[in-house]
């Protein structure tokens, strides 16, 4: 029962699907009978395949064009331009590819100004191709469009330029003018000279700018142009010393003047009572610090530092006032007899006696007439106070006033 239910589910499906179950059963006999046959012809395609690939997919580079050129077609295709990207075309037909972008050329060469100087130079241009003109570019051009025509014709056009003016212009003064010529005739001349037949100002390439990026003079006039430079700036730097002297003796003018009327206004301010005071502040001070110290005063009626004497003489030596109000001064001999009065302690005296033979302070105290020497005759506390001399200095030779020395402590 089950088999029999099999084979009507068989026959059924044999029924629905039998559209597609001939097709599949004739082309398998067609195949098993023609399997030799079929495999040459595989074979035969995929070889073709390989070898035809890049003849029939084309893929053009990023800012390229390509042209086509059909040989069964009658020639160059001047209606299609293959644009970036995948391409297919027959494998009989032919795609040249041209750049559309801005290129640039550099070129060398050596050109002669109207002065006779040859130079030489170094141009570059940068020139553009029409992409929607290809076709005709190809045709009556080709691809080598830049030595044909181009390079000649901006060659031509710089030595022409060149030759006009004089080096001094052509280098300096009108360099700009130059280039800008240059670019000008060149593209001028382009636009005449590839225009296709019947076909008038068509343009196919385009010179967009032209520089002029070093120039080369013979080395005699290159080492005549450095020197020429070089006197003209040591000539310039002179003018500028010449200048800066000028200036500085109008500054040293302008203060000397201020320096003068300084003086001229401390002068007319420099009393006897100003000094006085600024004295009187000084020594105090002076005695107002905190670290031993000896104030010297002078011997003038205003008592103030010595420093700041208020006599218009200059300060003399102890000995030459001494000398000069006749008396001699502290420690000389006086006439006859040893120094102060008797020889020092321990010394034996010329008749041959002891040592000290005499009395203290032999010799008569202030020898002298009064103010016999300058204040501060002797050392500072020489003797006992209103008493002879320890030393046989006379005590007091002064004029009567203070002590000459008086240590002051704080």
């Amino acid at each position: 029962m089950l088999s029999r239910l099999l084979n009507i589910f068989k026959r059924i499906l044999g029924f629905l699907f039998f559209p597609v179950i001939w097709p599949v059963r004739v082309v398998a006999n067609w195949v098993s009978s023609n399997y030799i046959g079929l495999t040459f012809f595989v074979v035969l395609l995929v070889l073709s395949v390989i070898v035809l690939w890049k003849r029939v997919v084309i893929i053009i580079p990023a800012g390229f064009t390509g042209v086509i050129y059909r040989p069964m077609l009658g020639g160059v295709d001047m209606n299609q331009i293959l644009g970036e990207g995948v391409n297919f075309v027959f494998p009989l037909n032919t795609v040249t590819e041209y750049d559309a972008r801005v290129q640039m050329k550099q070129i060398q060469m050596e050109v002669l100004t109207k002065d006779q100087l040859r130079s030489e130079i170094k141009v570059s241009f940068q020139f553009q191709v029409n992409k929607f003109a290809l076709p005709l570019l190809h045709k009556f051009v080709g691809p080598d469009y830049l030595t044909k025509v181009i390079l000649p014709e901006v060659t031509g056009k710089t030595r022409v330029m060149f030759a006009e003016l004089t080096s001094q212009e052509a280098f300096t003064k009108q360099l700009e003018r130059v280039v800008n010529e240059i670019a000008i005739m060149s593209d001028q001349v382009i636009l005449e000279k590839l225009g296709p037949p019947g076909l008038d100002y068509v343009r196919l390439v385009r010179i967009t700018a032209v520089q002029l990026e070093s120039m080369e003079f013979p080395e005699e006039i290159q080492a005549a142009i450095r020197s020429k430079i070089a006197e003209s700036q040591a000539a310039e730097a002179y003018v500028f010393k010449v200048q800066a002297a000028r200036l500085e003796a109008e500054r040293k003018e302008v203060e000397a003047g201020g320096i003068k009327k300084y003086q001229d206004i401390v002068n007319a301010g420099l009393t006897d009572n100003y000094l006085k005071i600024r004295g009187i502040e000084a020594t105090l001070k002076l005695a107002e610090s905190n670290n031993s110290k000896v104030v010297i005063f002078g011997s003038s009626p205003n008592g103030l530092p010595i420093v700041l004497s208020g006599d218009s003489t200059s300060p003399t030596t102890p000995q030459a006032s001494a000398s000069a109000a006749g008396g001699p001064p502290p420690g000389a001999r006086p006439p006859g007899g040893p120094p102060n009065g008797g020889p020092p302690p321990g010394v034996r005296p010329p008749n041959g006696g002891p040592p000290n033979a005499g009395p203290p302070n032999a010799g008569p105290p202030n020898a002298g007439p009064p103010n016999a020497g300058p204040p501060n005759a002797g050392p500072p506390n020489a003797g006992p106070p209103g008493g002879g001399s320890a030393t046989g200095g006379p005590p007091n030779s002064g004029n009567g006033q203070a002590p000459a020395a008086a240590p002051a402590q704080k």
